[in-house]
């Protein structure tokens, strides 16, 4: 791997399809245009979002770009919406490892 390659991690943390729609597409469009590492992770309320239907377009999206989203398995049995994000193309993880690994690994972290 390039050691000059770009790594940022998107946190989506908002339930606001609004908010959280252009960190859904600069990731994805990051990754297609630039071949920025990226990784994508839905926490707290932004669990809602995911399971919710409202960015299945986006979801889709990052797919096909090669992006695999997360999403916090926690966050995702306490807003009782494991089913949902289950028939997503999203994966379930330990929230706080992977943001762990962010700062590890020498990712850049945007949040919306």
């Amino acid at each position: 791997m390039d050691s000059q390659r770009v790594k940022i991690a998107f946190l989506i943390i908002t339930d606001d399809v609004q908010r959280a729609t252009p960190g859904l597409v600069m990731a994805t469009r990051l990754k297609v245009n630039r071949g920025a590492d990226v990784r994508v992770l839905f926490f707290g309320p932004g669990v809602k979002l995911a399971s919710s239907g409202a960015i299945d377009e986006q979801l889709t999206a990052m797919r096909e770009a090669g992006l695999v989203p997360t999403a916090c398995t926690a966050n995702a049995d306490q807003y009782g919406v494991r089913a949902e994000i289950d028939s997503r193309p999203i994966e379930r993880l330990a929230a706080g490892a992977e943001v762990a690994a962010y700062a590890t690994e020498g990712y850049t972290v945007l949040s919306f």
